[in-house]
């Protein structure tokens, strides 16, 4: 195994003894680990290269506006946009958390980062750029939300000025929500406040959606008189009334329905409209609160149920069910002797090598050849023989069976190095000693 550490040159080349000068400026990490490898594949006929980020290169971002240390801070392009915001003292009070303006090379556009600390949406909080300008400006309207809500509170009125699109970023109402039954509180003529009635399934529905204004109050009542329900929650196919929102890409909903005696998980399952084509039927699960100890989740494995025609997981549902059907993890995680393991987004168009090289390929221990490969119903395949990769698959490089006699091999060769080194040196400075007597 040969390492070599090349910088990136002012031309955006690296200069690779004896593959020559590459050009890299401007691709991906894997881009150039294929542009490397194509190269090497050219000079040496069974040949094998993996590249490495050892040090990324600095730049400066600005950060203006609304935070309280702004300039210009050196960072760089691993590092997002809600990073460099927080090493600038974070956004102040007066600062708007949902309409932070980023401009590089006279393109601008506006990102929200509540809906990245709400709903971890990465496209909200984007890496940094070389040349970026981050502008915090000052906070917009905001409306108060309280009662049967999930996450009460005051926001900040978004890009979207809807109460749905709000109510969906915090969560959505909570289950005992009395939705024909809700009250907004307006600032009207002359500043004087003006309560109304709010019927929230005209309200959260496009057309007649309601749009917020600054100093709106939403209070939302629970339900007065008990009745049966059940909460579905996730990647249903859903109805007319379900309340959408979107994880990773993906359409989920949210919904309450009405729980009638004796209805099982297929049921509201067929009544949520069924199961999506990206959710993960083995890992969905019922919530179920306990009347003398903590919350239950009771495993409920949908494939077993629909495919296999075991009908053991279809339980009968209970008055407060939440029943949770998650989408498919679209991640591939790489295990073993590997330089950085962890998890990495899916793509079909990626091999079990090249997923290795993403992890920073393999370490000077590990056994590449040896690397397995597991998909999620459980089996097994060599890397050679291993079909296509699914979500959710593991990737896993061993480690080199080392003998016990290599390693005293390994130490006494190193001894055996220092021994002539310090041999030589004696003589020199000795033979110095004699010449000049």
């Amino acid at each position: 195994m040969i390492r070599q550490q090349a910088v990136v040159d002012l031309e955006g080349a690296i200069n690779v003894p004896p593959l020559g000068a590459l050009p890299v400026g401007g691709l991906t990490l894997l881009e150039a680990h294929r542009k490397v490898s194509e190269r090497a594949r050219d000079v040496f006929k069974y040949a094998d290269a993996t590249i490495t980020v050892v040090a990324p290169r600095t730049f400066e971002v600005t950060v203006s506006g609304d935070v309280e240390r702004p300039g210009t801070l050196q960072t760089t392009a691993t590092r997002r946009v809600y990073d460099v915001i927080l090493e600038a003292g974070g956004v102040s009070p007066r600062g708007s958390m949902r309409n932070i303006v980023l401009t590089r090379r006279s393109a601008a556009r506006t990102i929200d980062l509540l809906a990245f600390q709400l709903r971890g949406d990465l496209t909200q909080n984007p890496f940094v750029e070389e040349g970026l300008r981050i502008h915090v400006p000052p906070r917009s309207g905001s409306v108060t939300l309280s009662g049967a809500v999930r996450r009460p509170g005051e926001y900040e009125i978004g890009p979207t000025p809807s109460l749905r699109e709000l109510l969906e970023l915090v969560g959505g109402l909570s289950q005992t929500a009395a939705i024909g039954d809700a009250r907004l509180t307006r600032v009207g003529a002359g500043d004087r406040k003006e309560a109304m009635p709010l019927d929230l399934r005209s309200a959260l529905t496009p057309p007649t959606e309601l749009m917020l204004r600054p100093g709106d109050a939403i209070f939302v009542p629970a339900i007065s008189s008990l009745q049966d329900v059940v909460e579905v929650r996730g990647a249903f196919i859903g109805t007319a009334e379900s309340t959408k929102a979107s994880v990773a890409g993906k359409s989920t909903i949210l919904q309450r329905l009405e729980l009638a005696q004796g209805e099982r998980v297929r049921d509201v399952l067929d009544r949520a409209g069924g199961a999506a084509a990206y959710a993960d039927l083995r890992l969905a699960l019922v919530e179920r609160s306990g009347t003398t100890g903590p919350r239950q989740r009771i495993p409920i494995d949908l494939y077993r149920m629909l495919v296999e025609k075991d009908d053991a997981p279809n339980i009968v549902l209970q008055n407060g069910d939440v029943f949770v059907l998650p989408i498919v993890e679209d991640r591939i995680f790489i295990l073993g002797e590997v330089k950085t393991p962890g998890a990495h987004d899916f793509r079909p168009d990626l091999t079990p090598r090249e997923y290795v090289a993403l992890a920073g390929g393999p370490t000077n221990r590990a056994r590449l050849m040896n690397t397995l490969v597991t998909f999620r119903n459980g089996k097994t395949y060599a890397m050679a023989d291993a079909p296509p990769l699914e979500p959710g698959a593991v990737v896993t490089v061993p480690e080199v069976a080392v003998k016990w006699w290599q390693d005293y091999v390994t130490i006494l060769t190193a001894i055996a190095s220092l021994v002539t080194a310090y041999t030589g040196l004696y003589f020199i400075f000795n033979g110095q000693t004699g010449s000049g007597n």
